[in-house]
């Protein structure tokens, strides 16, 4: 799922933007967001939020 998020948006490899989003990721997934798909909608609406 991270790695598809990264992709979707087009964040490379040595991005200092990896960090943030593996953040995003966990902190939904504790929060219970466990579908694979519901944690990328979220993740991706949040990114594009920060932008």
């Amino acid at each position: 799922m991270f790695e598809t998020a990264k992709k979707a948006r087009k964040i490379s490899a040595d991005s200092d933007a990896n960090n943030p989003v593996a953040a995003l990721v966990l902190t939904l997934y504790r929060h219970g967001v466990w579908d694979e798909a519901e944690l990328l909608k979220r993740t991706l609406r949040a990114l594009d939020e920060k932008s």
